[in-house]
Formats: structure tokens, C-alpha cells, sequence
């Protein structure tokens, strides 16, 4: 499929005639660049994956460094976080897009502490801001059992050593608890970045591209030239450049991370 694509890319396809309608070579790739709403979906799609990523990556980690403490509760609060990571998002979309409506929940609260309500995905400011709040809440449990996970493998011994020479606890956290947890934090912002570049259901569900396109992503732009367009080569073109991005995001963010592990 990866070979087919490619090659897709470089013709023009029509699924419905059977076959390819000719060699175009670059042809496609020159239309989506020189397409403004492509740019702008690039630019949605970056804002969403550096909006997401790391807030995602520290909540989650400031959510297991606290359960892990609770000692008996441990059990309850692993549940309860993870229970929305495995719910499907398209529910969670259709939820949120309830919430986020104008007799929705989330005006409700604002109106009762005197604030205005707001179009919150109907606005083209606050729409994308929306999305990703939604995907963040979403995603911490997920990755909270990552962190959780890698939290019990480190020896209690290390941190009765640290307490005996006076460590407090933010001591023990910077040089302790995140240099061995170094491995699972690389892992998480990977994978999140990975997946936050295919962003894709929720805006389906919720704003299908709107407002003036100020929640178009990638996925979704490719989604629109392949399916309703019916123009396969550019939408081929457009996956080949979103590959391209999350490969070169993900190696990056791996050696960017490997020089801080081994500087520290």
C-alpha cells in the first residue's frame, strides 16, 4: 500500500475508472503546495501536535508522580484516568461537541460564574484551542500507565539514599525520578507525536474543517481531496508529505532527547 501510494502520487487516479489515467509526475505535489488551505491545515496540524504533545506528556507525568503516592488508592485512580483512553473517541468527540455547544455544559459553568457564553466551536480563535483541550483530557490516562509503569521500576533504595543526604522532594524528582524515566518520556513523545500529526476524528465529528478552515488538519485535507474530490494523486501526495513529517519529527525528538540524557 505505502508503494502503491507513492506511486499514485506521481498520476492521475480516478478509483471509479479502473485504472490509471496517466503519468503527471510532479504535477500533484506542485497543486497542493500551491494550494493556500493546504498551508493552512499545515499550520493547524503543528499547532495541534506542539499544543497537545507536551502539555499531554507533563500532565501525565505530574498525574502518576501523584497516584503513585497514594499508596491503597493506587488501583482506584489508575482505573479512573484510564477509563476515557479506552472509550472510542468518536463517542468522546460527540460528547465534547455537546459540551462545547451554546446550551452546552461548558457555558453553563461560565455563565454561572458571570462570564459570557461563547460559540466555542463555531469561533475561528477558539475552535482548534477546543479540540486539543478535548484530545489532552483524552490522552493523559493513556500515557499516565506509562509513566505509573516506569515509576515502580525505580529502587526505593535510591530515594532512602537521596533522603539520608538531606534530598528534598524536588531534589529527589530532578535527579532521581526524571533521569530514570528518561526511556518512558522519549516513548511518550514519540508515540503522542505521532499520533497527534493524524489527527483526524475529532475534527470530523466536531467542526469538519470549520470555521474558515481554522480546524483543517492534514489528515483532514487529504480526507477531502481523496473522498470527496475524488483527486487520489494529490491526496496520495499529501500522505506522502505527512509521512515524511512524522519521520523526521519523530528522529528528531529521539536525538534531541538522547543529547539532554547524555549531558545529563
Amino acid at each position: 500500500p505505502i508503494a502503491f501510494s507513492l506511486g499514485v502520487s506521481f498520476t492521475e487516479y480516478n478509483p471509479f475508472s479502473g485504472g490509471m489515467a496517466g503519468w503527471v509526475g510532479l504535477a500533484n505535489y506542485r497543486t497542493i503546495f500551491g494550494d493556500p488551505l493546504f498551508w493552512r491545515s499545515f499550520v493547524n496540524t503543528i499547532a495541534f501536535v506542539v499544543g497537545t504533545v507536551l502539555p499531554t506528556a507533563a500532565i501525565s507525568l505530574g498525574l502518576a508522580v501523584l497516584i503513585n503516592r497514594t499508596g491503597r488508592l493506587l488501583t482506584w485512580l489508575r482505573t479512573g484516568y484510564f477509563i476515557p483512553s479506552v472509550v472510542s473517541l468518536a463517542a468522546v468527540s460527540l460528547v465534547f461537541k455537546y459540551i462545547y455547544s451554546r446550551q452546552g455544559l461548558l457555558n453553563m459553568i461560565v455563565t454561572t460564574f458571570g462570564g459570557g457564553a461563547r460559540d466555542w466551536l463555531l469561533s475561528p480563535n477558539l475552535a482548534l484551542p477546543s479540540i486539543m483541550a478535548m484530545d489532552i483530557w483524552a490522552s493523559i490516562g493513556y500515557y499516565t500507565i506509562f509513566y505509573l509503569a516506569g515509576l515502580q521500576t525505580i529502587p526505593e533504595e535510591l530515594y532512602e539514599a537521596a533522603r539520608i543526604d538531606g534530598a528534598g522532594r524536588l531534589a529527589l524528582f530532578r535527579y532521581i525520578t526524571l533521569p530514570s524515566l528518561k526511556p518512558v518520556i522519549v516513548f511518550v513523545i514519540v508515540v503522542n507525536t505521532i499520533r497527534a500529526f493524524q489527527v483526524f476524528v475529532e475534527v470530523v465529528i466536531m467542526t469538519r474543517g470549520g470555521p474558515m478552515g481554522s480546524t483543517m488538519t492534514l489528515v483532514y485535507y487529504l480526507y477531502e481531496k481523496a473522498f470527496h474530490r475524488i483527486e487520489m494523486g494529490a491526496a496520495s501526495a499529501v500522505a506522502l508529505v505527512v509521512f515524511i513529517l512524522i519521520a523526521g519529527f519523530a528522529l528528531l525528538q529521539v536525538r534531541l532527547l538522547r543529547q539532554i540524557q547524555s549531558a545529563a
